[in-house]
């Protein structure tokens, strides 16, 4: 916890220095254009049907470029993607770095998004909400059977703001994530009785009593939206969230075949704690599907217009969205100002920060929309390493903040 906090303050450095800079500083730009097991994919390839590829200033577009090719170099990282979206609505992309060995990551590939789908699900039970299907103050036992150490009390609402008091099933000391790589049985799945006995514990807290960032409270708001709608999240992600976006650059169910035109970035983690990150993609990734309940991949233009198009009130009614933007004070040591539903709130500075990031084997990935300077952006590594993606979002995030000085 302190060395995210540390990192943070020197992310917020970064940017307060680039506020600072004159706009000399930056490059101006001138006006005009607007399945589970084992998910690698061939490399290469032509851009996602349906998205836009709206270009940038030229001079623009190299500066960002050189900014991300330096970051990697300077951080060691494998590969990264980003994607920003400038006031105007026009659109860059970037790539660097590597798959795979022979294999440079291209802007069509998708990267794991980790806990940045709790965004997504939010925004859908919220939808859920505005259909009459739920309601944020519903108990969650009115939906789903007893479940050891589950409070049928706690609603749904503190399920997704982390004020449920759910124990967090990656800190337990036995589960998956603590125990030696090699020995994780990759292929399990995992059912809410085996997650809330094998892996569950006593809570932090009664039901709104506190603040824990927990995976558990996703886990039961995703089985309570299948019970209720009758269908998937996968499914009612993309038709209702993503279709009206018209955007198509995202894997949100593994167990389906990997599309033709899809190709996914090597995940590179240090099994063996020597040092040096190996790839893991051949692993099959069933674990991680039924542990995060919300385990979707997608390109960086994809995660960037969909957090833009949700900040642009083109997804949520505005009482919904208001709702989701109803921040609790989260824990100090985290460096959050808040956190909504499935949305993190953070002062880099005075920059304000809304979004979320994720973390999970071999992928660090992160999109924030900045509510002053109207700049989405978004950034994705296929390294495991909290380090190495704050040692590319800031340069990219203070590269964007000068430009527009």
């Amino acid at each position: 916890m302190r060395q995210r906090a540390l990192l943070v303050a020197a992310m917020a450095a970064l940017l307060i220095a680039a506020i600072l800079t004159p706009a000399a500083a930056g490059v101006r730009h001138a006006a005009g254009g607007s399945p589970a097991a084992g998910v690698s994919g061939a490399d290469g390839g032509a851009a996602v049907a349906g998205e836009s590829r709206a270009a940038v200033d030229p001079q623009l577009a190299d500066h960002l470029q050189a900014v991300l090719d330096g970051a990697l170099a300077a951080s060691g990282t494998m590969g990264c993607s980003a994607a920003a979206i400038l006031p105007d609505g026009r659109l860059w992309t970037g790539t660097s770095g590597l798959s795979h060995p022979g294999a440079p990551v291209t802007p069509d590939m998708l990267f794991d998004m980790g806990s940045t789908g709790k965004h997504l699900m939010a925004a859908l039970v919220l939808l859920l909400a505005e259909d009459g299907l739920l309601s944020l103050d519903d108990p969650i036992g009115r939906y789903l059977p007893p479940l050891p150490n589950v409070d049928g009390a706690i609603t749904i609402r503190q399920c997704l703001n982390h004020t449920s008091g759910l124990y967090m099933w990656v800190e337990h000391p036995r589960g998956p994530i603590n125990i030696p790589f090699e020995r994780i049985d990759f292929g399990k799945t995992w059912t809410l009785e085996d997650i809330f006995t094998t892996l569950g514990g006593e809570p932090y807290f009664a039901p709104g009593e506190g603040w824990h960032y927990t995976q558990a409270g996703f886990l039961l708001a995703r089985e309570i939206v299948e019970r209720v709608t009758g269908s998937t999240v996968p499914e009612l992600v993309q038709r209702r969230l993503l279709d009206p976006l018209d955007i198509h650059g995202m894997l949100l169910d593994l167990r389906d075949p990997l599309p033709a035109d899809r190709r996914i970035a090597h995940a590179w983690y240090d099994t063996d704690r020597d040092g040096t990150p190996e790839d893991i993609s051949g692993r099959s990734r069933n674990w991680l599907h039924s542990l995060s309940g919300i385990l979707f991949y997608s390109t960086m233009e994809s995660l960037a217009r969909w957090c833009r198009g949700l900040y642009d009130g083109e997804v949520l009614s505005e009482a919904s969205l208001d709702e989701m933007l109803d921040f609790v004070e989260a824990a100090p040591e985290e460096g959050l100002a808040g956190y909504g539903l499935g949305t993190e709130r953070w002062f880099m500075g005075p920059v304000e920060m809304l979004g979320h990031k994720g973390s999970i084997f071999g992928y660090r990935t992160a999109v924030y929309h900045l509510v002053q300077q109207d700049i989405t952006v978004a950034l994705a590594i296929n390294d495991d390493s909290d380090e190495k993606g704050y040692a590319m979002f800031g340069p990219l995030l203070q590269a964007l903040l000068a430009d527009q000085n």
